[in-house]
């Protein structure tokens, strides 16, 4: 995932728009055999309908190409630039622009999120997002998130951007929080048999959550946490508000 280069790295209302069951609903609007498959069951249908492409060439060609016709066609209506666009995914996109056109030849694209905050990482492979109407907050791209490091991400996205003079304070807040806690599970990536953390002078170590519980945070490596998990976001911040 590589989002645009073209637009800032801390947006306000950003929106995502996508057409529900895809492949299920350009198959059964083009009039092919959808009987045996169930809409209400999407990771079966998806199934089904993956093991019907592999089978069928010409299947899967017609409904890539159909769905990105569509796309395409919905981008043109809406005088949808690609800087608008942050990042166009197979069956939808992420923009800044709200869509006056959203159903073309009875094909809904249809608005599924509209992010009230919206932080891209300064490499721009990842993002975090706070969802409109308590939705919470998106995650993508981060490789071996967990839970506790989740809330970290939502406390980047409750930062008050309207106030530019108190930005830095509550980004250095974070961060001393952050380096001085003592809450060994927020340093816990979890696995299959417990957690792995990485320790001074150690590295990556597997531990049992017993043994996690006990652990002096002092010992941890809470500077590779920072600079893996959240500086990419403290950065961008740092570089469109300095």
């Amino acid at each position: 995932m590589k989002l645009n280069e073209n637009v800032k790295l801390v947006l306000k209302d950003v929106y995502l728009y996508d057409i529900e069951a895809c492949h299920y609903t350009i198959m059964e609007k083009l009039g092919l055999d959808v009987s045996e498959l169930d809409r209400n069951d999407k990771t079966q249908r998806n199934i089904d309908i993956g093991k019907m492409m592999r089978k069928n060439p010409k299947l899967t060609s017609l409904l890539r190409n159909t769905t990105k016709s569509i796309i395409d066609e919905y981008l043109m209506k809406n005088n949808v630039t690609e800087d608008d666009i942050l990042i166009r995914q197979y069956d939808g996109i992420l923009t800044t622009k709200i869509l006056r056109v959203t159903n073309i030849q009875h094909i809904p694209f249809e608005m599924r999120k509209r992010y009230l905050t919206f932080i891209i990482s300064i490499d721009r492979e990842k993002y975090i997002a706070e969802q409109a109407m308590g939705g919470g907050i998106t995650i993508k791209g981060i490789p071996f998130r967990y839970p506790q490091m989740d809330l970290i991400y939502r406390k980047i996205c409750g930062i008050n951007f309207a106030n530019k003079s108190r930005i830095f304070i509550q980004l250095q807040k974070i961060k001393d929080d952050f380096l001085n806690s003592n809450n060994p599970y927020l340093f816990g990536v979890p696995t299959k048999k417990g957690f792995n953390v990485y320790l001074k002078g150690y590295g990556e170590l597997e531990v049992t959550e017993s043994t996690v519980k006990l652990m002096d945070t002092d010992d941890i490596d809470k500077e590779r946490y920072f600079k893996n998990y959240i500086e990419p976001f403290t950065k961008s911040i740092t570089v469109e508000f300095v």
